[in-house]
C-alpha cells in the first residue's frame, strides 16, 4: 500500500449508502421492532427493489409512432405492414393492448387500444374504440401464419379480442403467437411468471413507465394524449426487443448444443 492511498475511502453509490444508511438504524432499533423478523427482511427487500429500480434508466420508445382511428386508414396501414413483412424469413412483430380499468368484481371493459411493433423504429397505435370492430386488414395481419406476433399474456389478450370484438384467433394463438414469459423461462432455464416490466429489468437493466395514473387511464376517449400514446408504444417496443435477444439466445443454445 502506497502512502498516499493510505486514509482513502471508497465512495460509495448513493444507493447503496441509503441502504447501509437504513439498515444501520435496523439494527439499532432491532430490539425496540414488535414486527417478526421475515416482516422485516421482506420490507427491507422491497424497499431495495425500489431503491435499484428508481435508479435505472426508463427504456423509452422514440422511433415513427402512427396512431390511427380510422377504420380505413386501419385496414389500409395494416395492408401495407403484412406486405413489408410477409416476404422475410422470420418476421415477428411486438404485440399489446389496453382498455379502461373498472372495479367492478368479474367485469373487463371492451379493448380500446391494439399496439403494434414491427421494427424498432416504428409502431403503430390502433384505437379500436374509436374505430369501432378490428378492420379487415388488421384481422389479416394478425391472422397471417407468417408472421409471429410477440407478448406478455398474448394469449389471453387475443381471447379478449376475441370476446370483444367477435374476431376468431384460435388459429392465430395455435401457428403464430409466442408469449414472452414462457419462452423466456425455455431460453433462460427459469421458473418465473414474467412480467413484461421484469423482463426488462433483468434483460436489459432498464424500467419501462408503469406509473399507475396512466396506466389506469381511460383508454377509450378520444383522442388518446401524447403521454399514453407513448406508453402504449413502448409496451409494443419492449414485446419486440425482447422477442428479438431471446431468439439470438436462443439460436446461440442450438449452435451449442449441435457443436457437443
Amino acid at each position: 500500500m502506497t502512502t498516499s492511498s493510505i486514509g482513502k475511502k471508497r465512495v460509495l453509490p448513493a444507493w447503496m449508502k441509503l441502504c447501509r444508511s437504513e439498515s444501520s438504524g435496523e439494527e439499532k432499533n432491532e430490539s425496540l421492532s414488535k414486527k417478526p423478523r421475515e416482516e422485516r427482511i421482506q420490507a427491507a427487500a422491497v424497499n431495495f427493489e425500489k431503491i435499484l429500480s428508481d435508479s435505472l434508466q426508463e427504456l423509452l420508445f422514440l422511433g415513427s409512432l402512427v396512431y390511427s382511428h380510422h377504420r380505413s386508414d386501419c385496414s389500409l396501414l395494416c395492408e401495407e405492414m403484412d406486405a413489408s413483412l410477409r416476404g422475410r424469413a422470420g418476421s415477428f412483430i411486438g404485440f399489446d393492448m389496453e382498455w379502461p380499468v373498472t372495479y367492478r368484481p368479474g367485469r373487463q371493459e371492451k379493448t380500446a387500444v391494439l399496439q403494434l411493433c414491427p421494427a424498432t423504429d416504428k409502431c403503430y397505435v390502433f384505437h379500436l374504440s374509436c374505430i369501432g370492430d378490428v378492420p379487415p386488414g388488421l384481422q389479416r395481419l394478425l391472422s397471417s401464419p407468417d408472421i409471429t406476433k410477440v407478448g406478455v399474456g398474448i394469449q389471453s389478450d387475443l381471447w379478449k379480442l376475441e370476446r370483444d370484438y367477435g374476431m376468431s384467433v384460435a388459429p392465430i394463438i395455435k401457428s403464430s403467437v409466442v408469449d414472452l414469459s414462457e419462452f423466456a423461462n425455455r431460453v433462460l432455464g427459469t421458473t418465473e411468471t414474467w412480467s413484461l416490466e421484469g423482463l426488462v429489468k433483468h434483460m436489459f437493466g432498464k424500467k419501462i413507465n408503469k406509473n399507475p395514473a396512466l396506466r389506469k387511464s381511460d383508454w377509450s376517449v378520444f383522442p388518446l394524449s401524447d403521454s399514453q400514446k407513448s406508453y402504449a408504444a413502448t409496451d409494443a417496443y419492449v414485446s419486440y426487443l425482447i422477442y428479438e435477444k431471446l431468439n439470438q439466445m436462443n439460436q446461440k443454445n442450438d449452435e451449442k448444443v449441435k457443436r457437443k
